[in-house]
């Protein structure tokens, strides 16, 4: 331990040492990664604040930090703290403008890791006060990591029970009272019309693809969200590709998908109000709501299951960063304010995509179709197929979603994403023209849960991932699966928005060359 490994040999040309001058000049500052843990060392130095003062910067030399100590912190097969120390006493001197050959290297001192609380490190401790002496207005930055070991089977069971528990308590009476109510609604139409003509659907109504689809509140939800997480992943992309945003800044990307949920939420309430109304004028302060909770309510269950787990197994406090709290409860507040904005502005707009005929809120009997264009059949099919074109990719798409791949992440996410696009599209423009050549008009739902399937799969592989690369995971498994549902979460929704827009223009069309044959 601690002998000096050579990392690469590098011959700087002027300009290149123009440059390293040029950023230890303006202190900047290079970031590290490794399992989840931040480290950030400074390019360099110079003699500014040992020399005496001089006119201009003529006394002032430049040093290249060329060999790096590393010290870290295990426990068990779990690294928890990371320190790093530049060796400014072999620096190199970049004050000329000559070539020169640097040989970058480093060293790596293990300890045992001890609480802070109990046993202050002794490493810790002994960098403090080599920095002191070596730079004194520098200062070591690091990030502790904890979380990594495996709960009890008594706190993971009470962990469970509370998120079940809270699932249950917010979320399942309401959605049981919700399609109780529309249910009853749905049969009481049908039993009126009944009385009325004798038949199940009186022939001078409109035709089935006309009729109105059931529970059209909560699918305008979804197509809402989807629509505005879509919109968020497509900006995401932008920043990373502009460098506005990089893989091992977690916090500035916590603070920007805080705050563009609230900003981008003017587009779900306008998609989901829309919509619904134009098939009902009732029920847009419901469909509002199921659109605020939708994605937001099982997100923050989840992490809060998550946080009382790592409370339990770990004994952090479950006390927050300040910025944390309040950024949350800003993005609420603008979150409710946009939501709301969006919805009025939906619910009153008249150019959304409207039903070219009036609608009927029941069907006529839909002929026997073949098991494969039954729902379950056409969810499977339509996830099980984008899913073999990005499984060479899934490794390093699990990878870069958890930070254990930065260089090329941007790159692997873009191209699954753009493949899964393009096939999720032609699965769902597809199976909707054959659908409704085979007189089956029952496309709203199943043109969602078709495009949103893929998210399925990709789910389940997690577990395979997990099981092969755990070592390297700094969390443990229920953590892991909970991140995982938020994400592919959101992706189901995504598709399964992408997958009704496609749908959509597939039905358009079928109409429009029914008409031009009449």
């Amino acid at each position: 331990m601690g002998t000096r490994k050579l990392l690469c040999e590098k011959n700087l040309t002027r300009e290149e040492v123009a440059k390293f001058r040029d950023a230890i000049a303006n202190n900047t500052v290079y970031f590290m990664y490794y399992d989840n843990i931040h480290l950030s060392e400074y390019v360099g130095g110079d003699s500014s604040q040992s020399l005496s003062p001089k006119n201009g910067d003529n006394g002032r030399r430049y040093f290249l930090i060329n060999h790096l100590h590393f010290y870290p912190q295990y426990k068990g097969n779990k690294v928890k703290e990371i320190d790093v120390l530049g060796d400014y006493e072999s620096a190199v001197d970049i004050t000329e403008d000559i070539e020169i050959k640097v040989n970058f290297t480093y060293s790596v001192f293990w300890e045992e890791y001890e609480s802070k609380r109990e046993n202050p490190s002794r490493v810790r401790d002994y960098l403090k006060e080599i920095f002191k002496i070596t730079n004194q207005h520098r200062a070591i930055l690091s990030l502790e990591q904890v979380g990594g070991a495996n709960p009890s089977p008594y706190a993971t069971a009470i962990a469970i029970y509370i998120w079940l528990l809270l699932l249950y308590v917010k979320i399942v009476p309401y959605l049981r009272e919700y399609f109780y109510r529309i249910s009853f609604v749905y049969g009481h139409v049908l039993v009126e019309v009944r009385r009325a003509t004798g038949v199940i659907r009186p022939r001078h109504v409109h035709s089935d693809a006309c009729r109105c689809p059931r529970y059209s509140s909560l699918l305008g939800a979804i197509l809402g969200v989807g629509t505005q997480l879509f919109i968020m992943i497509c900006v995401l992309f932008v920043l990373a590709y502009t460098g506005h945003l990089y893989p091992c800044n977690h916090k500035r990307l916590f603070i920007w998908l805080i705050m563009s949920y609230g900003l981008t939420s003017w587009f779900s309430g306008y998609k989901a109000a829309s919509f619904h109304s134009s098939f009902t004028p009732l029920g847009l302060k419901e469909c509002i709501y199921q659109t605020g909770a939708l994605y937001s309510g099982p997100v923050f269950l989840t992490c809060l299951a998550i946080i009382t787990l790592k409370a339990f197994t770990t004994g952090l406090s479950l006390l927050l960063e300040i910025y944390t709290p309040a950024i949350c409860f800003l993005s609420l507040l603008v979150t409710v304010r946009f939501l709301t904005w969006g919805g009025m502005s939906g619910h009153s707009s008249s150019q959304e995509f409207r039903i070219t005929c009036s609608t009927i809120r029941f069907q006529s009997e839909i002929p026997n179709q073949a098991w494969y264009m039954k729902t379950p059949a056409q969810m499977f099919f339509g996830g099980f197929l984008p899913f073999i074109c990005i499984f060479y990719m899934m490794d390093d798409i699990y990878a870069s979603l958890y930070n254990l791949k930065v260089c090329g992440a941007f790159g692997t996410m873009l191209t699954a994403f753009i493949i899964v696009i393009i096939v999720t599209v032609l699965m769902g423009m597809g199976c909707t023209r054959y659908q409704l050549y085979k007189k089956d008009h029952q496309w709203w739902w199943r043109s969602v849960l078709r495009g949103g399937s893929l998210a399925i799969f990709m789910f389940a592989y997690g577990i395979y991932f997990y099981a092969r690369a755990s070592a390297r995971i700094s969390m443990n498994l229920l953590e892991f699966l909970g991140y995982n549902a938020c994400i592919f979460y959101a992706v189901f929704l995504i598709l399964g928005t992408i997958g009704y827009n496609a749908a959509s223009i597939m039905f358009r069309q079928v109409d429009l060359d029914l008409k031009k044959r009449a």
